[in-house]
């Protein structure tokens, strides 16, 4: 028997496990249900880089894309002993940076590489700061250092996206059929 989880509940899950992996940021989660399914859209100021905390949202992702195929496939995971389909589909992260955040990236990015980022500047917009200017090679290794720049090593442990245990996913995709064969 699989118990199935509404996006409101997944979303419920995701931000009591952010909460517990990254004590001190405020994270917005917001979940939408759409036509052909549903997603949980996560933001917030600064901390945690996206990539630390995709690795605790994503552990609620209720689906996988291949786009080999064009194809939206489930996954299951087991929590608390019992075999569950989680309600949103995916879970995008969108992390927002503070001037002074930017400001900081800024004076790495003319340390390491001098007169080649000049050109950019930090512009404000309402409740966040961004790149502006320069040439593209320019503002790409800026965006590289803000995306790695974080205030946290590495999560905390989370009680709650510990409960969960990634079952696998339908196996239909070439990604599925991949995995199937080498477990």
């Amino acid at each position: 028997m699989t118990a199935y989880m509404t996006t409101a509940e997944t979303a419920k899950m995701v931000r009591t496990a952010l909460r517990e992996a990254f004590p001190g940021v405020k994270f917005s989660v917001r979940s939408s249900v759409y036509a052909g399914g549903s997603s949980i859209d996560v933001s917030w100021i600064d901390g945690p880089n996206a990539r630390m905390v995709e690795s605790v949202a994503g552990t609620f992702s209720g689906a996988y894309f291949d786009g080999m195929i064009d194809y939206k496939g489930s996954t299951k995971a087991m929590v608390d002993g019992v075999v569950t389909q989680f309600g949103a589909d995916f879970i995008f992260v969108h992390r927002k940076n503070s001037a002074g955040f930017m400001a900081s990236v800024m004076a790495a990015a003319a340390r390491r590489y001098g007169a080649l980022v000049a050109g950019v500047v930090v512009k404000e917009g309402p409740g966040y700061a961004y790149l502006d200017g320069g040439d593209h090679e320019a503002s790409r290794l800026c965006r590289e250092i803000a995306g790695k720049r974080t205030a946290y090593l590495c999560p905390r442990r989370s009680k709650t996206a510990g409960k969960v245990i990634y079952l696998g996913n339908d196996g239909y995709s070439q990604t599925g059929a991949l995995q199937s064969a080498d477990e």
